[in-house]
């Protein structure tokens, strides 16, 4: 069975609209990651602020209930880092996916230009065949004619 050209192209075009889609999904995780990788390091100079300003907060606490306040304010920026060091975490994740499927993606072209370049190889040796056997049936009727 021969695999027409025009439908090995047509492959070839649409693996390569999938590998650029791919790669505009994995651009867009990359740079939502590298926003999250930002956040985070915003969220822990928030709570190293926050922790320094509860220094002189601490010094200045005359009971347990001020205390308490004090362990309340860093807790909450405390687990404002952990919810942006999480949503840093899943966007690592989620670039980590679209990297697999970009690479997966771009084999799968790489085997349609493979697929490409053997059916016009095989085009070009039946045309050279064909060409032959002209060349030898012109030869023939010349010799036979003589």
């Amino acid at each position: 069975m021969t695999i027409k050209p025009r439908v090995v192209r047509a492959l070839k075009d649409a693996r390569t609209r999938l590998r650029d889609a791919a790669a505009a999904a994995h651009s867009n995780a990359t740079a939502e990651s590298e926003r999250q990788a930002r956040a985070v390091a915003d969220e822990h100079e928030t709570l190293e602020a926050a922790l320094d300003d509860a220094t002189t907060a601490l010094a200045e606490a005359g009971a347990v209930h001020e205390l308490d306040r004090v362990a309340d304010h860093t807790s909450a920026y405390r687990l404002s880092l952990e919810d942006a060091m999480q949503r840093h975490a899943d966007a690592a994740a989620v670039t980590e996916t679209t990297a697999d499927k970009l690479r997966e993606r771009t084999r799968q072209l790489r085997t349609a230009e493979r697929l490409v370049d053997l059916v016009d190889q095989h085009r070009a040796q039946r045309e050279a065949r064909a060409e032959q056997r002209s060349t030898d049936d012109l030869n023939a009727r010349r010799r036979t004619c003589e």
